[in-house]
């Protein structure tokens, strides 16, 4: 694992010069690392709610649907995402819903709305093989399950004191990140919500959390957790015997200003959002860094307020148009901003051809930041502090949008 991906780290290792030759120049391409480096990630396009799946309405239907219905058509603040088979989930914590998105039928649609399955405050969602989806409520203190078919199954009471704000699946365990003052791992039974053991407590050594934010399991069932106000992340066994951690407070590559998402693909690379640099950060399973895409800004491409992640290869057919011809995609990212104008980025990791060459101006790249904004040179600056409104620490679902960089920092620690 990492021999094969000791060739992403960003310092030019790989020449792209050769003989086959790409696509015309008129077609620019968004990659990461830009040329001459390697690319591994191809942005491909965004969406903020239904018209990026059914298209837009007419005016005439605007008016016969009324302004109510038109704006349960459009995402309001996304947290948590997950996808399966052309279907992507979003966890709107402004909305209160569990927005559907299915790019194989092009239709939209919330759930979690009413009955009993009615959500107070979706943040985070997993889907298991089977096509059941956990739903993490912190403010209903239970994993909501949704079938295979969407509708309402049952929900799991985590016991108090209770925050739960990620779930993560693996095999017949449900592993629930609790992030009230206890800092814990629950795990619990995936057909019946019993508990079968927790771990994990308040600190800020090997195998304990200083609110922890997300959480996922890979596919060799080890643990990763975003420990995000120690600036760190942490691999753990499923039983809590700590592995490694990676991270410090900081701007450079394997630093963080505020680790969030996190998600494992099936090769092995470890993705972490940050959203305080407004980046995904990639890791292999040894906690070594790879590379980072994504940056800062309201053009496509780039991430206002990162939240969380979804890594999905089932759902490559309905992508395919946005993808480079001779780019071979593995699989994609879907990453959740919580403002901006493209709320639900998508992005495919994979790879060019050895050699590669790309034409002239072929390439396009995110407009500058300054370094507290992203990764860059911090000689002199400032290192993120917890303070919620810094312009460094990211507000959370539910708080109000953040001021200018230039307001004063007030305010307590935050939390999901």
């Amino acid at each position: 694992m990492t021999r094969f991906y000791g060739c992403l780290i960003v310092i030019g290792c790989v020449s792209l010069a050769g003989c086959r030759s790409a696509a015309p120049a008129h077609q620019r391409l968004l990659v990461f690392p830009v040329p001459p480096d390697q690319p591994r990630i191809q942005f491909l396009t965004t969406f903020n709610g239904a018209d990026g799946v059914t298209g837009k309405t007419t005016p005439f239907e605007d008016f016969i649907l009324g302004e109510e219905r038109q704006a349960g058509r459009v995402m309001n603040k996304p947290y948590g995402v997950a996808a399966r088979d052309g279907v992507v989930y979003v966890c709107d914590t402004k909305a209160i819903a569990l927005c559907r998105l299915d790019f194989k039928n092009r239709t939209y649609a919330l759930l979690g709305t009413r009955g009993p399955g009615r959500l107070r405050k979706p943040i985070n969602i997993a889907i298991d093989s089977l096509g059941y989806k956990f739903v993490a409520d912190p403010v209903r203190k239970e994993i909501v399950v949704f079938g295979p078919d969407d509708r309402y199954v049952k929900a799991f009471a985590i016991p108090e004191p209770c925050r739960p704000v990620d779930v993560a699946v693996y095999q017949d365990e449900l592993f629930v990140l609790d992030n009230d003052e206890s800092c814990r791992i629950l795990v619990l039974d995936r057909t019946t919500g019993k508990v079968l053991r927790s771990f994990g407590e308040p600190g800020g050594g090997p195998g304990q959390f200083k609110i922890p934010n997300s959480l996922c399991v890979d596919a060799d069932g080890y643990l990763y957790v975003s420990d995000t106000h120690n600036w760190r992340i942490q691999k753990l066994t499923r039983d809590g015997t700590p592995v490694w951690q990676k991270g410090m407070a900081g701007y450079h590559l394997g630093q963080f200003g505020r680790p969030r998402g996190i998600r494992a693909a099936p090769n092995g690379v470890i993705y972490v959002v940050d959203g305080a640099t407004e980046i995904v950060q990639m890791f292999d399973t040894d906690g070594h860094t790879l590379m980072y895409f994504g940056g800062p800004g309201n053009t496509p491409g780039a991430l206002v307020l990162p939240a969380s992640l979804a890594v999905d290869a089932s759902s490559l057919p309905y992508f395919k148009q946005y993808i480079h011809p001779d780019f071979k995609a593995e699989y994609l990212l879907f990453v959740a901003s919580q403002y901006g104008k493209h709320l639900i980025s998508v992005y495919a990791f994979g790879s060019f051809p050895k050699g590669y060459r790309f034409s002239a101006g072929q390439i396009a790249e995110l407009p500058k930041a300054p370094p507290e904004k992203g990764i860059g040179d911090v000689s002199g600056k400032p290192e993120p502090v917890e303070s919620p409104h810094s312009g460094l620490v990211p507000p959370q679902p539910g708080d109000t949008p953040p001021p200018k960089r230039d307001a004063p920092a007030t305010g307590k620690p935050d939390a999901p």
